[in-house]
């Protein structure tokens, strides 16, 4: 099954996390959604950049990547953002202004 995976912060390309998702056969483009990242200040992800989704937050530009093998790699992304995120669908808006559904890790204020 095809799955989007929308990055931002260490896991897009050239972050220094970026090594968890490279390898994962797929397409890669640009586009953005719309929230608020920010250094996160707080729980098990402090100093790492988070996200909250608003309809009317600004735009946060995202890497998205489509793939056939996502589902087989959540469970190791999942454990690797560990308890500070959560994995939620989200809207994306491409350059072309077509907009798609992804998956997103984003902050998750109720972690501790």
């Amino acid at each position: 099954m095809t799955e989007r995976l929308a990055v931002y912060g260490t896991l897009m390309p050239g972050g220094e996390n970026h090594w968890l998702v490279r390898n994962i056969a797929g397409e890669w483009t640009e586009g953005h959604v719309l929230g608020w990242s920010y250094p996160i200040g707080f729980g098990p992800a402090d100093g790492y950049p988070g996200i909250t989704l608003d309809p009317a937050g600004s735009r946060v530009e995202v890497a998205i990547l489509t793939s056939d093998r996502l589902d087989k790699h959540f469970r190791e992304i999942d454990d690797f953002e560990g308890p500070g995120y959560r994995r939620v669908k989200c809207d994306v808006e491409l350059p072309d202004t077509t907009r798609l559904t992804a998956w997103i890790y984003e902050t998750d204020p109720e972690a501790d």
